[in-house]
């Protein structure tokens, strides 16, 4: 969905961590870490989430969005 700016995640926080410490595929991990950013009261820009799991800004908002 390009042009996304804002993302709802449904998930607690807590939520997150459980799942977080469930999963056993990367990929599964890194959607539930950017999700767990995104959920902070005061999130890491995109940008900055990119550059922390080493992917180019428009894959993260794929990532939240899936």
């Amino acid at each position: 969905m390009a042009g996304v700016t804002s993302v709802k995640v449904k998930e607690s926080l807590d939520e997150l961590v459980q799942q977080l410490q469930q999963v056993e595929t990367p990929k599964d991990k890194e959607r539930l870490q950017v999700l767990y950013w995104l959920k902070q009261e005061k999130p890491p820009s995109i940008g900055a989430i990119a550059k922390a799991i080493g992917k180019h800004r428009n894959t993260v908002g794929n990532i939240a969005i899936q």
